[in-house]
């Protein structure tokens, strides 16, 4: 897990800049950094050294015309290493860079499909004159870029791209505005910036001296088979989650998990404690006392039953979350909607406190095996009228979410809008709030022309929600220096995930009644046999209604003379009456004023 950033076109030949933006992502690589250029195109490196720890693995890496900086791992890198030398390839590191490296002096973008891992990387050939810059199938590594009138300015943070030049990351309004107003995140490749793209999933980029950037797609899930029997199937997805957890076990340093202990979190402790029960093995997990969603005791049981033998128990308090708030903020770049992000920013400091320097996490089961409330309805759309009125009967609470996967794409924009309207927030103004409802995002064909239950999980996993977690997974960790590695992510466990049929998403009020069959036994039945849905959430309700926190709403929104996105005196009311009537929508308030004091001063200009 490192740093990448470059400068192709203007400027590449600027070492200073190049270091400055290499600099500005210590954190991200406390062991090394490095630079290389040539007339057309210069690379900036920091390292955090997770596979071969010797300084012959250090980057950019070069292989005859070609020159390479990589951020992420590539899990099955022993096995290309061995297929590249049967062609006769010869290898000087035991790292997975110089794999990539050879991969692509192979085959080139058809060694993409090869690679099982994650990754943002750039690779510069030197005789063809082309970069290309490419992000992993989900954009786990996220990659930045910003297309000047002479130049390509590429990084792994936005920080990295404005330590070259002061003037880049101006905020988009009309993104900020949605996100106050309704909780909405800009869809990719849209940031919080105007003039800041973010390389989507799947993506490359080819960038060529005078040619315009040209970007494309080079991959996209398949639709495998799946057994016809639920029993079947189960163990299927259990062998390929094994293989995907025995991977993501490589590493030359130490190893552990997040376990917040819900399912996924706890299908993979399981699975390590079956493939390596002598590691020296440690979970972390956030815990709340007194929090009614609080998800300790799931946790513990199972720590227990798997016997982890160090698990940490992470108690962030309401006092350090307001100590925390400007160095939290400042180290996501963007807004986020939630304060659980706190929660696994902690997590992850502990694990580097604790000296465990890369860690597994259950990010994507939801969107590929549909954990979300909801999903339910999209099943049994697809299923049909018949199956869905019976439900219905049965379970009329299903009412909603079955009205909403049959209105999706259906209702017309004026009504959706006006729904959007309904759940704005009192806090901010009328005229900003309609805007931000009347906004349309049109879902990309690939995605739209699926059968329901896929197209849903789609939009889920390339669109909506999976790409902004892996956002907050790479922030929360990379500050504290720490890599994750998301074993639900695996190719193989993903088109095999896409590809279940609606029978297998959703039984009798069951979400991921397949991965609840693939693990019962390796944890305690309270955990298979749970229905809520919590992630690591904090009690932010509680904290911000608090006198301290009410205090610190008045200070950053009363105070900001950059707050004109507030309503002041909704603000006052509520902080008169002692009680928030939309706690999410205070957040977001607090969110992005602290942030646009970041990004554009104290005093609110750049």
């Amino acid at each position: 897990m490192c740093g990448i950033a470059g400068v192709a076109g203007a400027g590449a030949t600027d070492v200073a800049g190049l270091e400055r933006m290499a600099a500005a992502m210590v954190h991200r690589g406390p062991d090394g950094q490095g630079t290389w250029n040539d007339a057309d195109v210069g690379l900036a490196f920091r390292r955090l050294a997770i596979i071969d720890l010797h300084d012959r693995s250090n980057q950019p890496l070069h292989l005859d015309p070609l020159h390479l900086v990589f951020n992420g791992e590539i899990y099955n890198y022993i096995e290309l290493r061995e297929e590249l030398r049967g062609r006769g390839h010869r290898f000087v590191t035991d790292g997975d860079g110089e794999v990539l490296l050879h991969a692509w002096a192979e085959w080139g973008e058809a060694a993409l499909p090869r690679l099982n891992g994650m990754f943002a990387f750039a690779i510069w050939n030197a005789q063809t004159r082309e970069l290309t810059l490419v992000t992993d199938r989900f954009a786990e590594k996220p990659l930045f870029f910003h297309r000047g009138r002479t130049s390509l300015v590429f990084a792994s943070e936005v920080r990295a791209l404005r330590a070259r030049d002061p003037h880049l990351a101006s905020p988009d309004t009309a993104v900020a505005n949605r996100f106050v107003a309704l909780g909405q995140m800009p869809v990719l490749p849209a940031t919080f910036f105007a003039d800041i793209e973010r390389l989507p999933p799947s993506h490359l980029a080819r960038w060529r001296p005078a040619q315009p950037l040209a970007i494309e797609r080079w991959w996209t899930p398949r639709v495998v088979e799946v057994p016809s029997s639920p029993s079947a199937a189960a163990e299927r997805l259990r062998e390929l989650l094994r293989e995907s957890v025995a991977l993501r076990l490589r590493s030359d340093v130490p190893v552990g998990t997040s376990l917040s202990g819900g399912l996924d979190s706890s299908a993979i402790v399981a699975l390590i404690s079956q493939l390596a029960p002598g590691h020296s093995r440690h979970a972390f997990t956030a815990a709340f006392r007194g929090f009614d969603r609080d998800e300790w005791s799931y946790a513990e049981q199972v720590a227990a039953l798997t016997a982890v033998p160090f698990h940490h128990a992470v108690r962030p308090q309401e006092g350090d979350l307001f100590r925390d708030l400007r160095a939290l903020v400042a180290d996501q770049e963007e807004p986020f909607v939630s304060t659980s992000i706190y929660a696994q920013w902690r997590v992850m400091r502990a694990a580097r406190e604790a000296g465990v320097i890369v860690m597994l996490d259950g990010q994507g089961a939801d969107e590929l095996l549909g954990g979300y409330p909801g999903l339910e309805g999209w099943v049994l759309r697809e299923r049909g009228m018949r199956l869905t009125l019976e439900a219905l009967v049965k379970q009329p609470r299903l009412a909603p979410s079955i009205a909403l996967a049959y209105s999706s794409g259906r209702a017309p924009r004026a009504i959706a809008a006006r729904h959007r309207l309904r759940a704005a927030s009192p806090y901010v103004p009328p005229a900003l709030a309609k805007e931000a409802a009347d906004h349309h995002e049109s879902i990309p064909d690939w995605i739209a022309n699926q059968p329901p239950v896929r197209r849903e999980l789609l939009t889920q996993a390339f669109w909506t929600s999976l790409p902004q977690l892996l956002r907050f997974a790479d922030r929360d960790s990379m500050a504290s220096s720490v890599e994750v590695r998301l074993p639900f992510l695996d190719p193989g466990v993903a088109e095999f995930a896409l590809s279940l049929p609606p029978e297998m998403r959703w039984r009798e009020g069951e979400m991921k009644p397949l991965l609840r069959d693939a693990i019962r036994g390796l944890v305690p039945a309270d955990v298979t046999a749970r229905r809520d849905k919590v992630g690591f959430e904090t009690p932010e309700a509680q904290w911000l209604a608090s006198e301290t926190g009410r205090a610190q709403v008045a200070e950053v929104l009363l105070s900001d003379p950059i707050s004109e996105t507030c309503v002041r005196s909704e603000i006052e009311r509520d902080l008169s009456q002692g009680w928030w009537r939309d706690t999410g929508a205070i957040w977001r308030a607090v969110n992005l004023a602290l942030w646009r004091a970041e990004w554009l001063g104290e005093d609110g200009r750049k």
